[in-house]
């Protein structure tokens, strides 16, 4: 499997002008959790155009669908009307793992996540990033071991932020 180059990814988004908002583990670590991540989780905004931007971005990362038993992935025709079937994509593209989310557990998705959102610089680009607290509710909501795992590390991490700690 490809190694994780999270700035391809995020190049790759940006240069076709997505429109998402980064979560899960990588959203974590930016706002100073030490936990490490294997892949990039975003969600998208689910607007037509944006979804078509999307699909020239992954096409161009030669994405394919992640499922059990292919760790390379299967091919998938992505395009603006494919992604509608799906509350989430699992893929394995050239830079190493992504995963769409169009409604993160505990979330209505992009229109929500993007109120709170925080811009970080990354790579020197202009990324939207979920609040922690988003992170902590949709992983709180998803209950999958891995998440729950992280919980306390990452309620730890709020608790420092509010008290001004680093």
């Amino acid at each position: 499997m490809p190694a994780l180059d999270i700035e391809r990814i995020l190049s790759t988004l940006d240069r076709h002008g997505v429109d998402y908002v980064l979560i899960g583990g990588l959203a974590a670590r930016l706002h100073g959790s030490p936990l490490l991540t294997e892949d990039v989780d975003i969600t998208p905004s689910t607007e037509r155009e944006n979804l078509r931007r999307l699909a020239e971005a992954i096409k161009e990362m030669d994405a394919e669908l992640r499922v059990a038993g292919a760790p390379e992935g299967v091919p998938f025709a992505f395009d603006e009307r494919s992604f509608g079937s799906f509350t989430s994509m699992t893929l394995v593209t050239r830079f190493g793992f992504l995963d769409l989310c169009f409604r993160p557990d505990g979330t209505r998705g992009y229109p929500e996540l993007i109120e709170a959102a925080e811009t970080y610089e990354v790579y020197g680009l202009a990324i939207s990033v979920a609040s922690l607290d988003d992170v902590i509710r949709s992983k709180t909501a998803a209950g999958r071991e891995r998440d729950l795992q992280a919980l306390p590390t990452l309620r730890a991490l709020k608790t420092r932020l509010e008290n001004g700690e680093q």
